[in-house]
């Protein structure tokens, strides 16, 4: 396993696979525990992210045909708990991997 010691939001990665997203109540972003995939190799670490970069995410997955947003919604942000965490392979069942991405803006 390899680490990150800084994480250039503007640099494309070959995939990032996304396993769980954790929001805390009140708070101005996410945070999001994933694989990185550059060069051929692989990066596990947890980044914050923000509303526009969850968007982005959302977004980015739509175009894959994965629409999860209404869940995610009621999972993350509809719920009393201070802190709420999703994984998202029990959402759809299988692995969410976004191939060719960035985080294009600045990590919350």
């Amino acid at each position: 396993m390899n680490t990150i010691n800084n994480l250039d939001s503007t640099t494309f990665y070959d995939s990032i696979e996304i396993s769980h997203l954790v929001y805390e109540k009140d708070d101005d972003g996410l945070m999001m525990a994933c694989r990185i995939e550059k060069n051929n190799k692989k990066y596990y670490t947890n980044l914050s992210i923000s509303f526009i970069q969850f968007n982005q995410i959302v977004s980015k997955l739509l175009q894959s045909g994965i629409d999860i947003y209404d869940e995610l919604v009621s999972s993350l942000f509809e719920t009393n708990d201070f802190v709420s965490e999703v994984n998202l392979s029990s959402i759809n069942g299988e692995r969410i991997i976004l191939n060719d991405f960035s985080l294009l803006s600045n990590v919350a």
